[in-house]
């Protein structure tokens, strides 16, 4: 069931609705039905696996917490599920045994991140082992996350299925703002924005400028498209009274490709900075190990996203580009200048400030970065990617002149669409920057003549773009 389809606008209300009118010590079963209909109706054939990981990760989870050695043998269970299904058929057509096909349950990567996240806090003694099969069951499925996140942690959400949740009326007015803004990034723009990306990617005649403008405008897709999902589940969740972890704080504003990942997808950042990069020794242990632990991390999270080499080209490049920023750090620390690091993106120059033109520099050589790495992201193949990037070299002038940019699979109106809605955005992530806060906190400083403007606008761009807005999210296929 996608979040921008009829039926999850018919699905979600009534879920709601019967929530709060289930008594308290019911409404987990209620929202582990809802769950796994929700699951179902995206991939019927694929519950079977849902469930098979969430048994598995309930009896290591136990296993852990009691200091059983065999705990982590349910650990690495989890994973060869997951490595079964996303990667099996990929190690086959390596060794030539053909063609093998298997079906990739939507949503297994995220799942199966958030399973491990309980294995691992019951093994830290940070989470206790859920006694209660059905609970840890909803923890699994819970439907506005299963399928794309955010990454939530055991201890952090678990929890809150003992709560009792009452209606809250600000609750629920900043999930329906966060939900009208996750529908206005992935109806509006995204929509656009996919048909220029595949009509450019996909004419290797192209060559110049619409290829630069296709390269900037998938940087904008994929924010676009996976934060818009984000905002919905956030959202989702408030307005029912659970707390999920903000995923994206203004990444294309950052100042430093360590800053960019403390800014994007932060839910998976800091599942493999606490679960992979800490436990490889993080930066405890001399700058060579330091540098190859990032590089290890971004490796994994490379793979983590498909069975492809393009992915992995990616991750080692980002990689690459902490290593190389972190050297140069290092020489400016020698010369005085201050320097501030944490976490698994600690091993770049974090001490840039946004402000003033040598901030703004930053911000346009970091964007230029991450959308470099983007052109891999996308392509079926390195040799691809490459061919893309070399089709950069071409024309300019005459494509800005003779209307050329008016045919890239948009046309005036939706062109001229897509231009006002990424101002939309950028303007509320400038603001957003400045006022340290997300887009509800935003608006509460905003005064209501203005801010009911904005619903209208928003909500009329929407509108306007419903028979454009039936793909599925990107991120669904990871």
């Amino acid at each position: 069931m996608l979040f921008n389809s009829v039926e999850f606008l018919m699905f979600f209300p009534v879920v709601c609705v019967l929530y709060y009118l289930t008594p308290y010590r019911f409404r987990y079963l209620l929202l582990l039905a809802a769950g796994y209909i929700f699951y179902a109706f995206a991939e019927p054939s694929a519950v079977l696996v849902l469930l098979l990981t969430t048994v598995v990760t309930w009896i290591g989870g136990k296993l852990l917490y009691d200091g059983k050695k065999n705990g982590f043998l349910w650990l690495a269970a989890a994973f060869l599920i997951l490595a079964y299904f996303k990667y099996f058929a990929y190690i086959c057509s390596l060794f030539g045994k053909g063609e093998v096909s298997i079906l990739l349950p939507i949503g297994i990567s995220f799942y199966t991140f958030q399973s491990a996240t309980y294995l691992l806090d019951c093994y830290n003694h940070t989470c206790s082992p859920q006694k209660n099969f059905f609970k840890y069951a909803l923890f699994v499925s819970f439907f506005p996350t299963i399928l794309s996140g955010p990454i939530a942690r055991a201890k952090d959400l678990l929890p809150q299925f003992d709560e009792e949740h009452d209606f809250d009326t600000l609750q629920a007015k900043e999930g329906l703002v966060s939900m009208l803004w996750g529908y206005f990034l992935k109806m509006v723009l995204v929509s656009r924005l996919t048909l220029l990306t595949d009509l450019v990617f996909g004419d290797a005649s192209m060559r110049g400028l619409p290829v630069l403008v296709a390269v900037l405008a998938y940087s904008f897709q994929i924010y676009c498209d996976f934060a818009g999902y984000s905002y919905i589940a956030i959202g989702c969740a408030k307005i029912m009274g659970f707390r999920l972890p903000q995923n994206f704080r203004q990444p294309y504003l950052a100042t430093s490709v360590a800053d960019f990942w403390r800014r994007w997808h932060i839910s998976l950042s800091s599942w493999f900075r606490d679960y992979l990069y800490i436990p490889l020794g993080g930066n405890r242990k001399g700058m060579f190990r330091k540098y190859v632990n990032v590089l290890i991390v971004f490796a994994v999270s490379g793979i983590w996203h498909g069975a492809n080499i393009t992915f992995l080209v990616w991750g080692l490049l980002n990689g690459i580009y902490q290593v190389i920023s972190g050297v140069f750090s290092k020489v400016g620390r020698a010369s005085g200048e201050p320097h501030g690091s944490a976490g698994a993106q600690t091993v770049v120059n974090s001490h840039a400030s946004g402000r003033g033109p040598a901030g703004g520099v930053r911000i346009a050589l970091t964007f230029l970065l991450m959308t470099l790495t983007w052109v891999f992201f996308r392509a079926p193949s390195v040799p691809e990617a490459l061919d893309t990037l070399q089709r950069l070299c071409g024309p300019y002038i005459r494509p800005l002149l003779d209307g050329t940019l008016f045919t890239l699979g948009l046309g005036v109106k939706n062109l001229l669409f897509a231009a006002a809605a990424l101002v939309i955005l950028i303007a509320a992530d400038i603001a957003c920057e400045k006022k340290k806060c997300d887009i509800t906190g935003l608006l509460t400083h905003v005064k209501w003549p203005v801010r009911w403007a904005l619903y209208y606008v928003v909500i009329i761009m929407i509108l306007f773009s419903c028979n454009l807005s039936t793909q599925e999210f990107l991120y669904f296929k990871f």
